[in-house]
């Protein structure tokens, strides 16, 4: 069977969105995150959003933080670029994630979370966020 030139973009356009299609979501809309920090200064990561607005600070609601402990936060490019942190986040509260300079419109963007040094156990943390 012979497929002609259209039918043929079609058929890999559809392969390449049915692969990375829910990889990178837009970062205008909270969406959920559930992650494992681990122990002893380790990281645990959101998936990645496209930031829609250049000059815009990200938004994290932190549902649960495990057990009685706090971790840090930030937002980090798919590039490398790495924004300040946001210390002591805890259970049921808002915080706005600082935007590093070059995280401007069409970047792909996640938060970063990190326990203490001192922390002995991995974390589980749950909530939403938005990279704006």
């Amino acid at each position: 069977m012979k497929l002609n030139r259209l039918t043929k973009a079609a058929i890999v356009t559809g392969a390449v969105l049915m692969l990375f299609g829910g990889a990178v979501s837009a970062g205008t809309s909270m969406v959920d995150y559930s992650t494992t920090v681990g122990r002893f200064n380790g990281s645990g990561y959101t998936s990645y959003q496209t930031k829609t607005y250049s000059g815009d600070k990200g938004l994290l609601y932190s549902n649960a933080v495990g057990g009685s402990y706090t971790v840090d936060a930030r937002m980090v490019s798919s590039s490398g670029d790495k924004a300040k942190w946001v210390r002591d986040v805890d259970d049921n509260s808002y915080y706005s994630l600082p935007k590093h300079t070059n995280m401007n419109s069409g970047k792909n963007v996640r938060v970063e979370f990190s326990n203490d040094l001192t922390t002995p156990v991995r974390v589980q943390v749950e909530g939403q966020w938005k990279s704006n």
